[in-house]
């Protein structure tokens, strides 16, 4: 009898035991993303310059697929009007940048006859191959279909981190998430963190990620995101920012892009290699030129529309905020329910057991 007491006593305490520890691990997760003081605003953009064939500003850069940031091989956008022209310079939009705390979503329709992008919230359309493509933020990704946070960016000292899933490019009637991390909480290929730096006297700031293309025409490629401005808090005044307040160099806090560094914030250099997928349905092949400078392959059919590929990314959701990740409320109130089914379970275990107890010293008496 004592032993069977022993083993309900102890079941009953493990399952206590266990349900407060997972109360307390859920309660003690470190955070993996955007960990410091959230800042909920509006990241102005400054438009992107190859003055003197130094990049600054904003822009974009694509890595051809095995390629990386540092080193490339990257792809020429024809359109780019930079001497390098795998530099593709973006200006602000009707918003001014990129807003944190809430979407910027794509209107409907969100392109024209064309296939150009009519997203022009947070950044201008930009002709990308003959195409203008742009950007956008929205709580259900178009490519994926999943639901998504919007961006959030904080503050640790003067180092930014965020989590930008919710960000993505609409080019040719075609939808690409460019977050990090992508809607399912993963980080394919040549994806990495979002970081930057921030000056907190200023608001001046520089963001970069990289975010890999999962499907579609450029599956593979990866898309190297140089943001560039000044941070206005929510509720302040956007337009009052100074024109020239928000350079990409000589400011203090934010990252130069020095001419002659090997990085993606190399100044203008010899040219790049340029591999455009050849388009489906087009007439004709396509035709390749090469030089020694660059190689570039172009699609048979101007103007023809890349064939849209469909990508099934796995929904598996990760919850992250500007602190990092927080437990659902259902799932600590399901293990707080948990934990007093076990308590409850020792109190009747005891109860019983000590009954039982009675009842055998009772019968022997009235034998």
């Amino acid at each position: 009898m004592r032993a069977h007491r022993g083993d309900g006593v102890l079941l009953g305490a493990l399952a206590v035991v266990s349900c407060f520890g997972l109360v307390v691990g859920l309660a003690t997760q470190p955070a993996v993303a955007a960990a410091g003081t959230p800042l909920v605003g509006t990241f102005t953009i400054t438009a992107g310059s190859c003055s003197g064939g130094a990049v600054s500003g904003t822009y974009l850069r694509m890595v051809l697929s095995g390629g990386t940031n540092a080193a490339g091989p990257y792809f020429s956008n024809s359109d780019s009007t930079c001497p390098d022209n795998t530099y593709t310079p973006l200006a602000p939009g009707t918003s001014g940048g990129m807003v944190t705390g809430s979407y910027q979503p794509q209107p409907s329709p969100a392109f024209d006859s064309a296939g150009n992008a009519l997203s022009a919230a947070i950044s201008a359309p930009v002709a990308f191959e003959g195409v203008k493509f742009s950007t956008a933020t929205n709580p259900v990704d178009p490519q994926t279909g999943l639901h998504t946070p919007p961006p959030s960016i904080a503050v640790s000292g003067t180092a930014l981190s965020g989590n930008l899933q919710s960000f993505g490019v609409s080019w040719n009637n075609q939808e690409f998430n460019q977050g990090s991390p992508k809607p399912d909480g993963s980080s394919p290929g040549n994806t990495t963190p979002v970081t930057g730096v921030y000056n907190p006297s200023t608001g001046v700031y520089t963001l970069q990620w990289s975010s890999q293309v999962v499907g579609g025409p450029f599956n593979g490629f990866s898309a190297y995101w140089n943001l560039t401005g000044r941070f206005v808090p929510a509720g302040a005044n956007a337009a009052g920012a100074p024109s020239g307040a928000a350079t990409a160099s000589g400011q203090s806090g934010v990252a130069s892009a020095p001419s002659g560094s090997t990085g993606p914030h190399a100044g203008a250099s010899a040219g790049g290699a340029r591999s455009v997928p050849a388009t489906a349905g087009a007439s004709g092949t396509a035709t390749t030129s090469g030089s020694a400078a660059s190689t570039t392959t172009t699609p048979a059919a101007a103007g023809a529309t890349a064939p849209t590929s469909s990508h099934t990314v796995a929904s598996v959701r990760t919850v992250v905020g500007s602190s990092g990740w927080r437990a659902p409320s259902w799932l600590v109130a399901l293990v707080v329910v948990l934990a007093i089914l076990g308590l409850g379970g020792v109190l009747w275990s005891e109860r019983e057991l000590r009954r039982r107890s009675r009842d055998e010293i009772v019968e022997p008496k009235g034998a």
